[in-house]
Parts: C-alpha cells; structure tokens; sequence
C-alpha cells in the first residue's frame, strides 16, 4: 500500500446504499499531473471513517493510499486477508485556507 498526498478540487461525489463515499478529485498541481500521469483521482471512503462531509468545489490536499488486490492485505480480527480488488483509499482532506487580505482594519 502507497500514501500519497496531492492538490486537488473536489468536483463530485457520491454515497452508496453501504455508507461507502467515492469521491471524483481533480488534480489542480500541472506538476502533480506530469508526475502522477493522469489529471483525475477517483477515490473511495470507506464507511464510519471519522472525517468532515466534503463540499463540491473545494480545493485542497489529498492524502490517499494506494490498495493493489492481492498484494495488500487488511486484519480482519484473526489474520490478514488480502483485498479482492484495486481501489485508491480516501485517508484525509484538508481545505486549503482562503487568502487572508493583509490591509483588512478591524473596528
């Protein structure tokens, strides 16, 4: 399993009748895009995972991880089971802080 963490835009997202939440990122780095090789992460939350609701058009940093099935493996309680399929897993988000004006006067 590989973590990465990239700048991304939140474009879509969606919840199944499960509670999993696949989200559709849009990588807004053109440095990001040259290194990974694609422009679009599709990646999945997985049900109870203890983070904030998204909103469509946010911009900010994604730290996802990268499960191959097969060769990753999770506990299930007694032993290791290696996942069945590939999926990028959504590990956290973090918004990325408006800019501040500098000349802004408090009264």
């Amino acid at each position: 399993m590989t973590n990465d963490t990239t700048q991304v835009k939140l474009l879509c997202q969606q919840r199944d009748s499960l509670d999993y939440t696949t989200y559709v990122f849009e990588i807004i780095d053109s440095n990001e895009i040259q290194r990974l090789g694609y422009r679009y992460i599709m990646c999945t939350r997985w049900p109870n995972w203890d983070h904030r609701e998204l909103l469509n058009g946010e911009e900010g940093y994604l730290n996802y991880s990268i499960i191959i099935a097969g060769q990753d493996a999770w506990f299930n309680g007694e032993g290791y089971t290696p996942y069945k399929t590939s999926v990028y897993q959504f590990n956290k988000f973090i918004a990325k802080q408006p800019k501040q004006n500098k000349h802004s006067f408090k009264l």
